[in-house]
């Protein structure tokens, strides 16, 4: 038994000296996936040298080091046996002398007192930058760069050049701590135009974040991954390392065929290099947009999309039409190929651009309540209902009636808060990530942002259809009549609509309009908006020119205005009134966080 025993064990040992090869293979050997692997590059020259991997879009490769604590710990359970204990843990002592030996670095540390440090990551691929749908791989170009990050900002980029037949990522660090590791950011398949700021304008040792816009992929499918080093920044030579994407790749099959861009609505399109918030490095900072896709042919459409919930009844545009469909979910690294967009039949739904780069959106059917007795969230019934009186007092949060219409700024979190302390309005919290889906269905809703609002109504003095607003006949500041009753607010029209409805002076940002009950009536038919002069509040008092003047949260806070330097929060709203005071109808006007304004969602 003894000798079978150690017979295994030796058993053991062979496979290892046999399979280690394989796996340092496995780490060394460019395979032109997601990954930018070291073949054993060593400048002298060079004060650091780096070997980097990349990981691959649905992929999580079992590393050499697994392999051995498999096989070690295979051997510790053979030397459980009572017999030859002490022979087979000095195998086990020996693979395991194996494993430390490979997964340490090589350390050179730099001359002392030294403060840029060169840095070159190798690069066994030398063909464009680009994402293969087919597996996930990616190879760079010359100009493709990589962000690193110490101790919350910005410290050096390194930048994509041929050398000889390889490439290379090679720049220098500045001033690198050693009490934090080295974070790599990359960042591919994006212009100068689509980060801000500008990548030229980044200061090391003081940038803290910039921002990347993802949304036309008509022609490049971009990348966003991270990673930092396994240990404090220390002068060493040599690290490995493997880069977490943030994003996932995601295929969409049409019904039809078509050579017309297909874009995607509602769409995280921004992302926020985080280098002062490392735990966060890569994340989603609130914008929404279209997605234009990538077309591989006239069925088969690709995207990068950032982490995001299943979609239900999305919208997928395409030559003026939009077109139903779901999504499943994104994670960090996922490979989705099962999407479906049905582009035989339109979309029934009344939509509303809301950008520029055509993202369109739908209206939640009333405004936005809360009842304390539930606490839930609901739409209210009618477009023109409203909860909240003339002059009424609410109470301290809200301790004088249940049902809440009138919310301070991204209050969706606490709903019933009437404080006017300002440090309790520092973070939006968008009431549609925390009302579920009133209708019933799983469908996200969220605040229109300022800049959605601007493109929606346009700015009195400032609009230009089609360049800086929505062209045709966008609202009517109106009265309307409803069963004998008159509500004052604003009429928004779906996309399309030709103003055939009654004769109305359209856009109208001085006054307002009367609008007859089956004008109206018909006005609601096509899949007009009317958002209801609903009042707002001070503290836990209701305003006076209630019915006459109401104002809608936008998700958007205005940190450079005089009143938010001295502590007081301001952010953006849209402003109906009767003009008494000045323009009637304001998409970007500005109010402090405390006030208690209307909500409208959309999805």
């Amino acid at each position: 038994m003894k000798k079978l025993l150690i017979i295994k064990a030796l058993m053991l040992l062979l496979i290892m000296a046999v399979m280690l090869p394989m796996s340092l293979r496995a780490q060394q050997n460019g395979d032109d996936y997601f990954r930018a692997w070291d073949n054993g590059y060593d400048n002298r020259d060079a004060l650091a040298a780096w070997a980097v991997t990349n990981q691959t879009f649905g992929d999580a490769p079992l590393g050499s080091g697994l392999l051995i604590l498999t096989v070690a710990g295979a051997g510790y359970a053979i030397s459980r046996r009572k017999r030859s204990r002490k022979s087979i843990m000095m195998i086990l002592v020996l693979a395991m002398m194996l494993l430390f030996t490979q997964c340490r670095k090589n350390l050179e540390n730099m001359a002392s007192g030294s403060e840029n440090v060169r840095i070159t990551l190798k690069v066994n691929n030398g063909s464009r930058y680009d994402v293969n749908i087919a597996n996930g791989k990616v190879t760079y170009t010359e100009g493709d760069v990589i962000y690193v990050g110490n101790e919350g900002k910005y410290i050096g980029t390194l930048t994509c050049l041929k050398v000889g037949n390889e490439y290379e990522f090679s720049g220098d660090i500045t001033n690198p701590q050693t009490t934090d590791y080295l974070h790599f950011y990359f960042v591919g398949g994006l212009t100068p135009d689509n980060i801000l700021p500008n990548p030229s304008s980044l200061a090391v040792g003081e940038t803290t974040s910039f921002t990347v816009d993802i949304s036309d992929q008509s022609s490049k499918l971009p990348v966003l991954s991270y990673v930092h080093t396994a240990e404090y920044y220390d002068g060493g030579t040599s690290y490995k390392c493997m880069l977490e994407n943030k994003c996932g790749l995601v295929k969409f099959t049409l019904v039809n065929g078509t050579s017309e861009a297909v874009k995607v609505a509602g769409m995280k399109t921004g992302a926020t290099i985080n280098f002062a918030d490392p735990g966060n490095p890569i994340v989603a900072n609130g914008t929404k947009d279209a997605i234009t896709l990538k077309s591989e042919s006239e069925t088969e459409k690709w995207a990068i999309l950032l982490p995001q919930d299943a979609v239900s009844d999305g919208l997928a545009l395409i030559d003026g039409k939009a077109y139903s469909c779901d999504m499943a979910a994104v994670e960090n690294n996922s490979y989705i190929t099962t999407n479906t967009i049905d582009n035989t039949t339109p979309s029934t739904d009344k939509v509303f651009a809301v950008s520029k780069n055509g993202n369109v959106v739908r209206f939640s059917l009333g405004n936005l309540q809360y009842d304390q007795t539930t606490q839930k969230y609901s739409f209210m019934a009618h477009q023109y209902d409203m909860v909240e009186t003339e002059y009424q007092n609410v109470g301290n949060n809200y301790s004088n009636q249940y049902i809440v219409s009138l919310f301070g700024w991204g209050t969706g979190d606490n709903p019933t808060n009437t404080s006017e302390d300002y440090d309790e309005y520092q973070t939006f919290n968008d009431w549609g990530d925390y009302c579920g889906d009133p209708t019933g269905h799983s469908y996200h809703w969220y605040t229109l942002s300022k800049d959605e609002w601007v493109w929606l109504i346009g700015i009195r003095s400032q609009a230009d259809l089609g360049g800086n607003c929505r062209e045709g006949n966008r609202f009517l500041n109106a009265i309307i009549t409803v069963d004998k009753n008159t509500y004052y607010g604003l009429i928004i029209f779906p996309d399309g609509y030709d103003g055939s409805i009654g004769s109305y002076t359209y856009n109208n940002y001085d006054g307002r309009t009367n609008v007859s009950d089956d004008d109206w009536s018909a006005m609601e038919t096509v899949g007009a908006v009317f958002l209801p002069a609903a009042g707002e509040r001070g503290g836990p008092d209701v305003l006076d020119n209630h019915d006459k003047i109401g104002n809608y949260w936008s998700s958007t806070i205005e940190p450079d205005h005089p009143y938010h330097v001295l502590s007081d929060n301001i952010a953006y709203q849209l402003l109906i009134s009767d003009g008494f005071y000045g323009t009637a109808v304001g998409p970007n006007s500005l109010d402090r966080c405390f006030y208690g304004q209307s909500v409208r969602l959309v999805r």
